[in-house]
């Protein structure tokens, strides 16, 4: 290996376990607040919809690109009152981001076993995504299963439970990048 691949190598293994950490601790802190955690998902996702209907709002009504004005206009006003509508019933909004994180933490199990698997014999952490996917998997399948009566504390409780799933994987990657044979 050559000092300039061992040079990006190292500085590679820093963003993974430097993402690790960060996103232990706001494993930990979600799950610390389930309940808190919960209604600050359901309002980020309001604000950003707002904020990103107003944008393609004000695209498509003073934007030069004509081909899409339409789609901008009628998107960004779609996104606006979804943003009105999540900010304003969080209860509707709670249950419509559990089946979306249960869709989400189910795909991410399944795709990360791919990948899991993908890596073996290449990375010696390989068991370590394989079980942060097998965790999301379980996660997706438990939002599932006990919709809607854990729906107020469960997106917190188990994005913080997967955000710690997710934080020893890159921690332990990006550890195993150092004798990894293949990237």
């Amino acid at each position: 290996m050559n000092t300039e691949t061992a040079s990006v190598q190292s500085v590679s293994r820093g963003w993974f376990v430097v993402g690790g950490v960060f996103s232990l601790m706001l494993g930990a802190m979600a799950i610390a607040i389930p309940c808190v955690t919960t209604v600050a998902i359901a309002k980020m996702v309001g604000v950003l919809s707002l904020v990103s209907g107003a944008v393609l709002l004000g695209t498509g009504l003073f934007g030069k690109a004509r081909k899409h004005r339409i789609l901008d206009i009628a998107t960004g006003l779609l996104r606006i009152f979804l943003g009105l509508l999540f900010i304003g019933n969080l209860l509707t909004t709670v249950a419509v981001l559990t089946l979306f994180l249960a869709g989400m933490f189910a795909a991410e199990g399944v795709m990360g076993i791919f990948l899991a698997l993908s890596l073996r014999g290449k990375n010696p952490a390989w068991g370590w995504v394989l079980l942060n996917s097998l965790g999301a998997l379980v996660l997706g399948l438990l939002l599932f299963i006990r919709f809607p009566s854990d729906a107020p504390w469960a997106i917190g409780l188990l994005f913080g439970i997967n955000s710690l799933f997710i934080g020893m994987s890159l921690i332990m990657y990006g550890l195993g990048l150092k004798q990894a044979r293949e990237a």
